[in-house]
């Protein structure tokens, strides 16, 4: 990490000398000022400075919107199977967690044809719909097992009192869940952020990640450019993670309390 930082304040000469600065005398912006003016790597007719912040713009929206409907869908089910288990349960818990380990080529052949067929390849919905595939067994499997450590007497007690199951959800399980959700919303926005394949196929390098292997090129490379490309893609993640990080280790360590 400190490498790619420290080549992204440093002149390309700089970057080809023999002893590379740990601790470099001087520093330079004209790498992240000259990419965000359209200078940076060519990709195609277009530059990959120009297109950057337009494609960290769509990361952040597919991957705020994938967290919203996620921790929906996914708080419904891992709730569900928390709290109403049902003969076979087990067996679709693992269902769910074998899903993780489908290969993506596997998969996106048939998604490729559908999204085509309903015009939205080359769009975010096209990722917001496919990314489902790995985020939402996460989040079920996350959120399960938090729910799992909650005291089920709250509830009965809120029953008790005539609130509905609904209302028991809402009112009483939610706010004391809260670490699990911000946990699991965590999760699914790293993994959304930094997803490859499905962006490169489904779209025209649409979101960061493919778009930074643009910067690579047959005939040029420019290791600075790259550099202070990615750093500035992994700023939103890394404050995310250090924001929460106190929630996502809760949470992750409440399914082996078990």
């Amino acid at each position: 990490m400190w490498f790619l930082v420290v080549s992204s304040l440093i002149t390309p000469s700089q970057m080809g000398s023999r002893s590379f600065p740990l601790i470099p005398d001087s520093i330079t912006f004209n790498n992240f000022i000259e990419l965000l003016s359209g200078a940076g790597a060519s990709v195609g007719s277009d530059t990959a400075g120009t297109r950057l912040i337009g494609s960290i713009a769509n990361s952040l929206l597919v991957s705020t919107v994938l967290v919203a409907l996620n921790l929906v869908l996914a708080g419904l089910a891992a709730y569900g199977l928390s709290r109403f288990p049902f003969r076979g349960s087990r067996g679709f818990e693992l269902a769910v967690i074998a899903t993780r380990v489908v290969p993506a080529i596997a998969i996106i052949g048939p998604f490729f044809v559908a999204f085509r067929l309903m015009n939205i390849l080359d769009t975010p919905w096209a990722l917001i719909i496919s990314y489902n595939v790995f985020t939402l067994p996460l989040a079920i499997m996350v959120l399960k097992n938090y729910f799992d450590q909650l005291p089920r007497e709250i509830e009965e007690a809120a029953m008790i009192d005539g609130a509905g199951r609904m209302q028991t959800l809402t009112i009483i399980i939610l706010p004391i869940a809260k670490p699990g959700l911000v946990a699991a919303g965590v999760l699914i926005f790293l993994e959304a952020w930094s997803e490859f394949f499905y962006s490169l196929v489904l779209t025209n390098q649409l979101t960061a990640p493919p778009l930074l292997v643009g910067f690579q090129s047959v005939q040029q490379f420019n290791w600075s450019s790259l550099a202070a490309a990615t750093v500035l893609t992994l700023i939103p993640p890394v404050l995310l993670t250090l924001i929460f990080q106190r929630h996502v280790v809760g949470a992750l360590a409440a399914g082996h309390d078990k």
